[in-house]
């Protein structure tokens, strides 16, 4: 038999009608009927109930039972002839919040590209919602997220831990160990990190504190911290990439504050289950490179 006669079968059974199916494969009903009575002929039986009184298309028995194999054999078919159009290259799409991707993700994105040359990785920026929903979705391989929800098709667990510390500008009076009455929020520069350092700024300062400025961006950040007597509480990775001009120092607390925890979410998928793992693996190499920053790895 030849795929134009199982064509032409799963056609009549798709339009149920032998004119709707001739249309729509753009031959006469008398060149169609010819290719199924071939059909019969060939597998021995016949498919479609035929005689006085029967109207519509109906299948037999064994027709049924052909139609079930004439689909796996079409969805075969289809799938070599996919194969040359498909590309293959392989791709890591992975996402992180803004101050995780500019502090601590970059020297793990250039070790990674040189471990797997023709892997063509895609950063992506988003915050831990964003991140669930595209993983969903779809859209992205693997993400770090500052809190975890419930998702059955992905898997999350804790990356690493970091305190956070005091930042303010090299040339300042602040001193080495900060106390909290010596802080002033008219002089803070606010960035919320996480729920948990929200809610213990919000119980230190009080609710209705009103920080100098309040912001997102890293790039704004490194601005502001330089100036005058600003000063804000980070996380110990965002210091330590901040001091690396000198523009800035940075202060331990004498008072307790939440660390910051990371999380790790990816979608298990044994395509990319090797690229994934190469992916930590540089990733964990970079935490362990950085020296003296209190950092807990768990990954």
């Amino acid at each position: 038999m030849t795929n134009a006669e199982i064509e032409a079968f799963l056609t009549i059974c798709e339009y149920g009608s032998i004119s709707k199916a001739a249309e729509k494969l753009f031959i006469s009903q008398s060149s169609l009927s010819t290719k199924i009575k071939t059909l019969e002929k060939k597998v021995g039986c016949a498919l479609f109930v035929r005689g006085k009184g029967v109207r519509g298309i109906h299948l037999t028995d064994d027709g049924r039972k052909f139609l079930e194999l004439a689909i796996k054999y079409q969805k075969i078919i289809d799938e070599m002839m996919e194969i040359g159009k498909t590309d293959k290259t392989s791709k890591l799409r992975v996402s992180s919040f803004n101050s995780m991707g500019t502090y601590l993700l970059t020297p793990a994105y250039e070790n990674f590209l040189i471990k797997m040359p023709d892997v063509v990785l895609e950063i992506q920026d988003m915050a831990t919602d964003s991140v669930y929903e595209s993983m969903e979705n779809g859209l992205t391989d693997l993400g770090f997220i500052l809190s975890r929800r419930e998702s059955k098709k992905t898997v999350t667990y804790p990356a690493f831990s970091e305190p956070m510390v005091f930042i303010c500008p090299q040339n300042s009076n602040y001193p080495d160990i900060i106390e909290l009455n010596m802080l002033d929020v008219k002089n803070e520069i606010y960035i919320d990190w996480f729920n948990e350092f929200d809610k213990w700024h919000k119980e230190a300062f009080g609710a209705k504190a009103l920080p100098q400025l309040q912001l997102e961006i890293m790039s704004q950040l490194e601005f502001f911290v330089t100036k005058n007597n600003n000063w804000t509480i980070a996380p110990k990775s965002v210091a330590c990439g901040l001091a690396r001009d000198n523009k800035v120092k940075i202060c331990s607390l004498a008072f307790d504050v939440p660390n910051r925890v990371t999380y790790c979410v990816y979608v298990p998928d044994k395509s990319k289950a090797s690229i994934i793992k190469c992916f930590l693996g540089c990733f964990k190499d970079t935490l362990l490179s950085f020296k003296n920053m209190d950092i807990d790895i768990y990954i």
